[in-house]
């Protein structure tokens, strides 16, 4: 495997500051709604510490010609849900980013892909309160990418263990189960990305 010229030199920074958003109404709508910022900034670690609601992006690697999906092993170094199989790239939102900017810094840094912001397909938004199971609160904004399960890549092994392509449908049985080798998602998250996928690989 080739070395990743992208890859963090370590598996996340205590220091990152993200901005703080409002906690989400009980009737938040994934496909109209949008999370509403505090106009206030915080440390990682502190956001972390505290439940703060806060940004990330998600995105989903998919083949369709074989509907296998992309998944990464989370790096043991990682503070939230250490060793578990998990979306193909994900990052949090940090001051002075877009969403898309922090999709493609993911890519590239955990992968070692490069891509285009037009590649990148906007789903739904699911808040999703995860502090309570080892995670955080977030905001997850999810995206699907096309991808080959023939392409190489270049891990950044500080984040990333390994890679593995499964089946849709074995992802989204496990997801629903909440089996424990794969970090958690919410009924809504799980709802949402069933249909999204199912229109995909349909389309294909």
């Amino acid at each position: 495997m080739e070395a990743n010229p992208h890859a963090l030199d370590t598996a996340q920074d205590p220091n990152e500051v993200f901005e703080i958003m409002e906690p989400p109404p009980n009737n938040f709508d994934p496909y109209v709604d949008a999370p509403v910022s505090t106009g206030t900034f915080t440390s990682r670690g502190v956001c972390h510490e505290q439940g703060l609601w806060h940004c990330s992006v998600h995105i989903w690697i998919v083949d369709t010609a074989s509907s296998s999906i992309l998944l990464q092993k989370r790096s043991m170094k990682k503070d939230t849900f250490p060793g578990r199989w998990d979306i193909s790239s994900a990052g949090h939102v940090e001051k002075g980013k877009s969403l898309l900017e922090t999709a493609q810094c993911e890519l590239a840094e955990e992968l070692g892909i490069t891509v285009d912001t037009g590649d990148l397909k906007f789903a739904f938004i699911i808040p999703a309160e995860q502090t309570p199971l080892g995670g955080c609160n977030a905001f997850e904004h999810v995206y699907f990418l096309h991808g080959n399960s023939e392409t190489s890549l270049s891990l950044g092994v500080e984040e990333v263990s390994g890679v593995s392509w499964v089946s849709a449908s074995k992802l989204l049985a496990a997801l629903a189960k909440g089996d424990d080798n794969y970090a958690p998602r919410t009924e809504q998250y799980c709802r949402a990305m069933g249909s999204f996928l199912e229109k995909m690989l349909n389309s294909h």
